[in-house]
């Protein structure tokens, strides 16, 4: 079982790549603690080394630490009996994992470019024309590409309402995790202090009204996902 003081290390300023584990580790009933550092702190840690890969989020367990947010993830659903047994199902659940982290990383290419400056790997701020600009490209290309398959996952998967399998499982809240992120409602657009904000005169940036649609195999596991009791009392205290 898992250590009873799990701890799950991210940023201060807002869900990104950790929030799966989260989801995971909310709807599987497991204890952890949740803890977030400022970017300076992160500075800090990485030059001493602390940071496996140098980069977050972290899964301390013990005297285990485990980086990679898809490892992380991964981990919690095993722990938690939502990572599929049958192997074929299980691939098909990290294919839409991988695909989960896709999406975040794209979306992260909107606003960073990473660059090497004195022998070290780091983020610089795009100019915020250039980010609407590839904003717009994102959801106009990348996000129906995905949304697509995944949609398709649902209807293949004849007689169930969820990506791999009768149940659900692990992918299904990684999709629940990005269709949150990119929700026109989501305080992530709209509130300045926030990572993925475009102030004025380019912005509030706004993703796209009618982002579901096309999809409503998708809409519905959002709102399944949603109205499960866990999972609806962490996003009342969390929201994105």
């Amino acid at each position: 079982m898992m250590n009873s003081h799990a701890v799950l290390l991210y940023f201060d300023d807002g869900k990104g790549r950790a929030e799966l584990p989260r989801l995971i580790f909310i709807y599987g009933n497991i204890p952890f603690e949740d803890r977030t550092i400022s970017f300076d702190e992160y500075k800090q840690m990485r030059s001493s080394g602390k940071l496996s890969f140098d980069q977050l989020p972290t899964l301390e367990l013990g005297d285990t630490t485990i980086a990679q947010s898809c490892a992380i993830a991964r981990y919690a659903a095993q722990e938690a009996g939502i990572y599929p047994l049958d192997r074929l199902q299980a691939a098909s659940s990290d294919m839409v994992v991988d695909a989960w982290r896709d999406l975040l990383d794209l979306l992260y290419g909107c606003y960073v470019d990473r660059i090497v400056e004195n022998s070290q790997l780091i983020m610089k701020m795009r100019q915020v024309s250039l980010r609407v600009e590839r904003l717009d490209e994102y959801f106009t290309v990348t996000v129906p590409m995905h949304l697509g398959r995944f949609e398709q996952m649902i209807t293949d998967n004849q007689g169930s309402p969820f990506l791999v399998g009768s149940s659900l499982t692990w992918a299904d809240l990684a999709v629940f995790d990005i269709l949150y992120t990119l929700d026109q409602a989501a305080n992530l657009w709209r509130i300045p202090s926030t990572f993925f904000y475009i102030p004025e005169p380019y912005g509030p940036y706004q993703p796209p009204k009618k982002l579901l649609e096309l999809y409503p195999k998708l809409e519905a596991l959002k709102k399944t996902i949603s109205r499960t009791p866990k999972i609806a009392a962490w996003l009342q205290a969390h929201p994105y």
